[in-house]
C-alpha cells in the first residue's frame, strides 16, 4: 500500500481491507513519530520519553483488548453466541495491536540505524569486492 494513496472503499469488507486500514493507522502513526531522531548519548529526557513511550504501548494494548473483549460481550448478549464472539474479538484486538506495535517498533529502529547506528549487513558488506 503507498503511503499517499487515498484510502478506497470496498463495499465488500473483508480482512484484505481491515489489513489495508490497519496499515494505514499504523503508517499514519508512525510519520508523526518519525519526527524524532536519536542522538547517539542519550539524556534524561529522551530516556524519560521513551518509557512513555512503551508505558503507552502497554496502555494502549489493554485498552484496545478490553474495548473489544467488551464490544464480543455485548455481541454474545445479543445473539446468544455462549463467548464465540468474546474470543474472536479477542483475537483479532491482541493480533492486530501486535501488528501495529511490532510496525512502529520496526520503523523506529530503522530511523536509528538511519541517524548513525549502522545495519551489521551495511557493514559486512562495505569494502568487500570479491565477487567483482
Amino acid at each position: 500500500m503507498v503511503q499517499n494513496e487515498p484510502m478506497k472503499e470496498t463495499k465488500s469488507g473483508g480482512a484484505k481491507s481491515a489489513l489495508d486500514r490497519l496499515e494505514l493507522h499504523a503508517t499514519n502513526k508512525l510519520t508523526g513519530a518519525s519526527s524524532e531522531k536519536p542522538t547517539g548519548q542519550e539524556s534524561p529526557a529522551s530516556r524519560a520519553s521513551g518509557l512513555r513511550r512503551f508505558t503507552s504501548m502497554g496502555i494502549e494494548f489493554l485498552a484496545v483488548v478490553l474495548i473489544f473483549g467488551l464490544v464480543g460481550q455485548w455481541l454474545d448478549g445479543k445473539f446468544h453466541w455462549h463467548g464465540v464472539a468474546t474470543v474472536v474479538m479477542i483475537c483479532i484486538a491482541v493480533i492486530g495491536d501486535l501488528y501495529l506495535q511490532i510496525k512502529m517498533l520496526l520503523h523506529l529502529d530503522g530511523n536509528a540505524n538511519k541517524a548513525g547506528k549502522t545495519d551489521s549487513k551495511e557493514v559486512s558488506h562495505k569494502g568487500t569486492d570479491s565477487d567483482d
